[in-house]
């Protein structure tokens, strides 16, 4: 019987239902090792432990209280949480965990929120890749804590109206050097078509998918056989590579590499396999990560599909001013904001369109605020894209063009489902 008093909790003890516990990205991993899929060995730091470690530092009472992105408590919150003394039975089991690993294993740290809500948390909380060592592994779990109090995290939770008290598991995972990773939907997420799988894929270590960095190579399989029915090559600008030092490092890809397929048909079609098991295995459609290590392939998450818009509409008309990726459904009007960065916040009004080369969880608190999300960048399975299907923002990714082709100010129809952005209000 699982130890729910435990500080560790191994992947192979726990279960969909310990989400309580292990959050639901450790609970899922767990669930998936039970069933004998493919998830590189790791445990899970249990929210208990980070409960008792925030009651002897003296703030669990006041983060409870902090609810707002603008609450002056919580810069020195999160200070608070990433200095937390660690009673050394936590650090002791914690690190001994490690030690099980392999003595000086590298390895993905990653936050694993708590909540009784069906929310995704893509993007809100931090994840560390690389980890060697104690000390390293120990800055990176209370680096995961602080992370929770964060100004996209609590904009998050203030978005989606969570109301109970924030709490976060660690998983600590051993790390695959992918050469290529991505993520794959076992249902298209633009069509609503359950009977199709999605997969997304770039050179590297799967961030520059999952953070919109890269427009992904983009597979559609039919579940029937299953079938190759469309392939497109993305924009892969640059993967991320683990370097000598253990650090991850940028390398820019040349134009012929960049032009290349990721995956050939007959790896495709393992991964729609893999895909078609776990929504067999959950019985819901599930939108996974997946990285591939010397031909061998991993599944690093699943989660279920908290949105399946409905079909797309017919084409309404106007001029067509840009088009990509529909990655959230709806249809809004609004003036363009182009912004640089998530510190441009200040020139973003309430019901703005926001345009951004790409965009990852820092922009959250600027998300909450925008009538419809368009970027240059990203595939439908990016992180900014899974939060704007939960907040019900229409948005177009991977356009290429749109911060050179929209104009700051100018009015346009964003339709989500189409993929396209209009000139005027349609």
């Amino acid at each position: 019987m699982l130890d729910t008093g435990a500080t560790v909790l191994w992947f192979d003890d726990l279960s969909v239902s310990d989400a309580a516990i292990a959050g639901k990205k450790g609970a899922n991993l767990g669930e998936l090792t039970r069933a004998g899929l493919p998830v590189p060995p790791g445990f899970v730091v249990s929210a208990r432990a980070y409960r008792t470690a925030m009651e002897a530092a003296g703030v669990r009472e006041t983060l409870v209280a902090t609810r707002t992105t603008d609450d002056p408590l919580a810069e020195g919150l999160r200070k608070e949480i990433a200095t937390a003394p660690l009673s050394p039975a936590i650090a002791d089991e914690t690190l001994a965990a490690y030690h099980r690993l392999g003595d000086g294993t590298p390895v993905a740290v990653r936050s694993s929120a708590i909540t009784t809500d069906d929310l995704s948390f893509a993007g809100m909380n931090e994840t560390y890749t690389n980890v060697r060592g104690d000390e390293q592994l120990i800055t990176a779990v209370r680096a995961c804590w602080s992370s929770l109090y964060s100004a996209r995290a609590i904009a998050y939770r203030a978005a989606r109206g969570v109301t109970e008290e924030p709490a976060i598991a660690v998983v600590v995972q051993r790390m695959v050097r992918a050469d290529r990773a991505g993520v794959m939907f076992s249902a298209d997420p633009a069509s609503n078509d359950t009977s199709r799988v999605v997969v997304e894929a770039a050179f590297g270590l799967g961030e520059v998918v999952v953070s919109g960095q890269v427009i992904p190579d983009t597979y559609v399989v039919h579940k029937n056989g299953p079938t190759v029915l469309e392939v497109e090559i993305g924009r892969k600008t640059h993967q991320i590579v683990t370097g000598p030092d253990g650090a991850d490092r940028r390398v820019d890809l040349d134009p012929a590499r960049a032009a290349t397929r990721v995956l050939d048909d007959d790896e495709v079609l393992a991964l729609a396999r893999l895909a078609i098991r776990v929504e067999q295995h959950y019985g819901s459609a599930q939108d996974m990560e997946w990285a591939i290590e010397n031909g061998r392939v991993f599944l690093v998450q699943t989660r279920p599909i908290t949105t399946l818009p409905a079909r797309a509409p017919a084409y309404p008309g106007g001029r067509r001013l840009t088009s990509g990726q529909g990655s959230a459904p709806g249809r809004v009007s609004g003036p363009v904001r182009l912004l640089g960065s998530p510190t441009e916040a200040h020139r973003f009004a309430a019901g703005d369109v926001l345009v951004a080369a790409s965009t990852s969880g820092e922009w959250m608190p600027i998300l909450r605020r925008a009538a419809a999300l368009v970027t240059d960048e990203g595939g439908m399975t990016c992180h900014a894209a899974i939060v704007s299907r939960e907040l019900r923002i229409p948005s177009v990714v991977g356009t290429r063009t749109a911060t050179a082709t929209l104009r700051d100010g100018e009015m346009v129809t964003v339709d989500g489902r189409l993929g396209a952005v209009f000139e005027g209000v349609i």
